[in-house]
């Protein structure tokens, strides 16, 4: 599955999902544009501190990729804010804009973006691909504002697939479960390893099987893949 000379932009690089996806499109040969609000300092690829909530660093982003590259190929929206858990009446309104303007709106406006660079050269495919949740699907006790974020990204990403999927653009989303990523803000670890015990591959996630999925979807062997929203292993698809 080779991106070799794919332009590549992933957001949220400096997570550790963010890495191993960034780790993986460069063993596919894809050009890696590595972007985060944090100084990413990844090897072999082109480093760029952007705020995606921000319309002026998204635009300056946009410019620096029409004026290096002439176009993307493929977008990652993995950046992302979780907020911390605590019930829907004790929510600081604060914080319900912080993770909106992260979360929905940073995707779109970066959504915008990619659609200027692609439709002003739609000479090659471009595949957008939103890292949505589980908690997009099944909202969690005390976790309201990030799970509607991350629905909305979802509804995002099938509203995005239906309205531009006939002009080259395929727009697909991920939502991981339980993933082996440290300090999850407002979680003690003790409730975080019993999460552990409702999967029913008994193991959270690792950072490189979401690359791995994020590598199919970007690739040609998903060329007929448009609009769908990929579950992580969790217990709620038991359930549902």
């Amino acid at each position: 599955m080779s991106l070799d000379g794919r332009i590549c932009v992933i957001t949220g690089a400096a997570g550790r999902i963010g890495r191993a996806i960034v780790e993986r499109f460069q063993q596919e040969k894809a050009t890696v544009v590595a972007v985060d609000i944090l100084s990413v300092s990844l090897p072999g690829v082109d480093n760029v501190i952007c705020d995606q909530g921000d319309p002026s660093s998204i635009q300056a982003l946009e410019q620096h990729l029409k004026q290096k590259y002439g176009r993307i190929d493929c977008l990652i929206n993995n950046g992302a804010l979780g907020g911390y858990t605590c019930p829907i009446h004790e929510k600081p309104l604060e914080e319900y804009d912080d993770v909106m303007r992260v979360n929905v709106r940073g995707p779109f406006l970066l959504i915008q973006a990619a659609l200027r660079l692609h439709l002003s050269n739609p000479s090659k495919e471009l595949s957008i691909i939103n890292m949505a949740s589980i908690a997009g699907h099944r909202p969690g006790a005390g976790n309201s504002v990030y799970s509607v974020s991350k629905h909305g990204l979802i509804g995002l990403t099938k509203a995005a697939a239906s309205e531009y999927g006939g002009q080259g653009v395929r727009c697909n989303s991920i939502s991981p479960g339980m993933m082996e990523v440290p300090n999850v803000q407002g979680i003690s670890p003790e409730r975080f390893e019993k999460g552990a015990e409702t999967i029913p591959l008994s193991r959270r996630g690792k950072p490189v099987e979401i690359a791995e999925l994020a590598v199919f979807l970007a690739s040609e062997k998903a060329s007929y893949i448009n609009g769908a929203d990929y579950l992580g292993e969790h217990y709620c698809t038991q359930h549902d």
